[in-house]
């Protein structure tokens, strides 16, 4: 699966993968990401709780997203193809889109071109 983003206003900043601990999963999404990655649900999930069957994708000891790849201070998606809908819909609140302008602005300055 390639790594990208496709978005424009995407700069790779990796700040929307950080520190999101509860990003549900359907069984839908954790079949995709089976399929994707060829891993066991049990390697990139929790178990939402004891009494039902509900995952949460599972975020790294440092808070970053479980498939968040970093290559000198850029991020990207490993999962992209197979990530879920909330991901997909980022940004999708007008501060999710600030936060994002924002980023965008100061990696323009850090690494323009």
């Amino acid at each position: 699966m390639e790594n990208r983003i496709s978005t424009e206003t995407c700069n790779k900043c990796g700040a929307c993968c950080k520190n999101f601990p509860y990003i549900e999963l359907s069984q839908n999404e954790i079949n995709l990401l089976e399929q994707a990655t060829a891993l066991h649900f049990a390697v990139f999930t929790n178990l939402k709780g004891n009494a039902v069957k509900e995952y949460f994708l599972q975020f790294q000891a440092n808070g970053d997203c479980f498939f968040l790849n970093e290559n000198k201070g850029r991020y990207s998606c490993g999962v992209y193809d197979a990530r879920p809908e909330i991901c997909k819909n980022y940004p999708s609140k007008l501060g999710q889109k600030k936060a994002c302008k924002t980023n965008r602005e100061e990696s323009l300055s850090k690494y323009p071109g």
